[in-house]
């Protein structure tokens, strides 16, 4: 407990801090002033507990400074110090609320213990009995918090309680106001406790983003609507950088004001608007004032493109996976699917990337999976350039692994004739040659070399010298010099039609899309 000495004699107060012993008996000898006014200022700097306050004094008496510890947040108990003609105002005092009094010519060290002690005790049951009060009450604000917010919850999807819901929320005579206000954390709004918030009840509209229902200020007749609704996202902005020190993404939407039940559906899609904005804006807003009008397509997810990039791992052309994540990304932001929708799109597409690099025989599968399968980077994400960049790392990880071990091994053959059509293959390639020319070559039946090249390298005869015949396409066309049909021609095809079938199927994507720059 600590304690505040008040008195105009500087030899009392100099006595006082002196004469007891105040750690030993469980007090601290916070500090002095000598009078009330200069005490009032000592108050909450020292965190007081107890005064022990002479009566007369200049400035602010004993008998103002005890009525104004009265009107403190907090109780602060009172001792007043009394000299023998000052009897009258000590039973002002009391009657004040002050809990004892000594006389100044026969105040003892322990006589004034023993009473701080009776003092001390006091102020330990009243701080637990108002402990225990204010948890009561945090229990049953609580309680009406939950159970009109699962009644709120319950209507949204059934429309069933409006009248109970509809008296609860906005009043039985006159409608009261409420204004709705978005607001996202990045963490989960279904566990979190929305008391700190002032609202009367609040829906979860995704993980870490609610809406919240908070009374409006009283209005007069010509209050701007737009003023009170800031006033209300304004004062939730103050307390939420106060509350979520721990959520650095967090921000307000400022929403409308509603008086009926009816009201909260349209408000859940405008804040939905505000959500979606964010999440792909570049602006780091923590207050949004306004939504986007309600887009009138729906939008749709690049399942093309994903195939596409998903066909350029399998056939191990890094430039193609590339290309087709930035086109992923940008088609994404064009059509502006929900965030949870991007997400779980992001997730599969990283899932299946790793299943076909793992059967690719790509280094290094097991980093890749657990930075970007396996954790929670992707959920973690609150912008969606952050969903591209994630993206775009996976595929650079998986550009710079490349596959080279396992190809090497997987295409290398210590069998002669293996060997021998592989080098046949690349002295080939540019002429229209068939399994049957590369049997002829090394001098064994078409389809016993078949079934041995397929065994010794896991790919067939003509998926080897497609592979050769696009490689070196990728090779000619990454330097602009020469016209597709050109191109095709020079890698063994008999027109630019086929040749263009056959790059889109194995690269990805078509030999003009591949020549731009990515």
């Amino acid at each position: 407990m600590n304690v505040l000495v008040v008195d105009d004699e500087p030899i009392i107060r100099l006595g006082l801090r002196t004469l007891v012993d105040w750690e030993a008996n469980g007090f601290t000898y916070a500090g002095d002033a000598e009078d009330g006014l200069e005490a009032c200022e000592l108050l909450d700097a020292l965190n007081i507990d107890i005064i022990i306050t002479d009566l007369i004094m200049p400035r602010m008496d004993g008998l103002a400074l005890i009525r104004t510890l009265k009107e403190r947040n907090r109780p602060i108990s009172a001792v007043v110090l009394s000299c023998m003609d000052d009897f009258t105002y000590v039973k002002e005092a009391m009657k004040l609320g002050a809990k004892d009094y000594m006389l100044k010519p026969t105040m003892e060290p322990e006589s004034l213990l023993e009473i701080l002690r009776v003092v001390k005790q006091d102020l330990e049951l009243l701080h637990k009995e108002r402990k225990e009060l204010q948890s009561r009450q945090q229990e049953l604000e609580s309680t009406k918090l939950m159970q009109l917010s699962a009644k709120l919850q319950v209507y949204i999807h059934t429309e069933q309680g409006e009248p109970e819901l509809q008296t609860a929320l906005f009043g039985a005579g006159e409608a009261s106001s409420l204004v709705s206000l978005l607001l996202d954390t990045g963490s989960s709004a279904a566990e979190a406790d929305w008391r700190w918030t002032g609202c009367l009840a609040a829906l979860p509209l995704a993980a870490g983003s609610v809406l919240l229902l908070v009374p409006a200020a009283a209005q007069e007749p010509g209050d701007d609507a737009d003023a009170v609704v800031y006033a209300a996202a304004a004062a939730l902005e103050r307390a939420a950088k106060v509350r979520l020190p721990q959520a650095p993404d967090w921000f307000i939407g400022a929403g409308v004001i509603i008086r009926r039940l009816a009201q909260v559906k349209p408000a859940a899609a405008l804040h939905a608007r505000q959500r979606l904005e964010r999440f792909y804006s570049n602006g780091w807003n923590r207050l949004i004032l306004q939504a986007p009008d309600a887009a009138s397509r729906q939008a749709s997810l690049p399942y093309d493109i994903r195939s596409d990039l998903l066909r350029c791992i399998v056939h191990d052309n890094s430039e193609g996976y590339l290309h087709h994540a930035e086109e992923l990304c940008r088609r994404l932001k064009e059509q502006r699917p929900d965030k949870e929708k991007v997400v779980s799109f992001i997730q599969e597409l990283l899932a299946l990337a790793a299943g076909y690099a793992r059967e690719r025989g790509c280094a290094d599968i097991e980093r890749y999976e657990e930075t970007f399968v396996y954790s929670n980077a992707l959920n973690a994400c609150s912008r969606f350039e952050q969903v591209k960049e994630l993206l775009l790392q996976a595929m650079r990880m998986l550009m710079d692994s490349r596959w080279a071990a396992g190809k090497e091994h997987r295409h290398r053959s210590n069998n002669p004739f293996i060997r021998k059509v592989m080098t046949y293959m690349r002295d080939n390639y540019a002429s229209p040659i068939s399994t049957s020319d590369m049997a002829d070559h090394v001098r064994l039946s078409r389809s016993y070399l078949s079934d041995l090249y397929s065994k010794e390298v896991g790919e067939s005869l003509s998926e080897t010298l497609t592979r050769i015949r696009m490689e070196e396409a990728k090779q000619r066309l990454r330097t602009g010099e020469m016209k597709v049909y050109e191109v095709a021609e020079a890698v063994g095809f008999p027109d630019a039609k086929t040749f263009a079938k056959t790059f889109k199927r194995v690269v990805g994507c078509s030999p003009k899309e591949f020549e731009k720059p990515i």
